[in-house]
């Protein structure tokens, strides 16, 4: 490689070179509002928001699951059809409680969890969390955790999902 010019030979540098520019234009998309010329669309600032403050902290897998219950609970009948919606529905995200909190100026989002928001926009996410659609922190157990279905504990969060109907 010389200057920024890169030379491909093979297929194989064909195809990690395309990955590493879809890579850096997503990220590019991604970059807070703030920051970049291009800001976040509405949704993808709604999910960076929620990770930042639910996820804040955990491990690439943890800022995942959290996003994954998020996306799975749009998908879902019993929520919201739009990611900010659901971070927003009263009672839901403690963070989007706070009114302080709600409309944040500048966030400085952490790579993970950008490249979390670039893969769930994309449709790219994997669901870690085996369809949850509830958690919380180790630290606390809440009335609701005894009626649903324990799926996964990811870092500082436990994950649940509906139980399946039994036919």
């Amino acid at each position: 490689m010389s200057g920024a010019v890169m030379t491909v030979n093979t297929y194989s540098d064909a195809r990690r070179h395309q990955r590493a520019m879809s890579r850096w234009l997503l990220a590019l998309l991604l970059l807070p509002a703030t920051v970049g010329a291009v800001p976040y669309s509405k949704q993808a600032k709604c999910l960076a928001d929620n990770l930042h403050y639910e996820a804040r902290g955990e491990s690439l897998a943890g800022i995942r699951a959290v996003a994954s219950v998020v996306l799975n609970r749009v998908k879902g009948r019993r929520w919201p059809d739009t990611i900010c919606t659901v971070v927003y529905q009263a009672k839901q995200f403690s963070w989007a409680n706070n009114h302080r909190a709600r409309n944040p100026r500048f966030v400085a989002y952490t790579a993970n969890v950008q490249r979390v928001v670039a893969r769930a926009m994309a449709g790219r996410l994997r669901d870690n969390t085996r369809r949850s659609t509830h958690y919380h922190t180790i630290a606390v157990y809440p009335s609701w955790a005894a009626r649903l279905e324990l799926t996964e504990v990811i870092g500082f969060h436990v994950f649940y999902r509906y139980p399946r109907r039994k036919s």
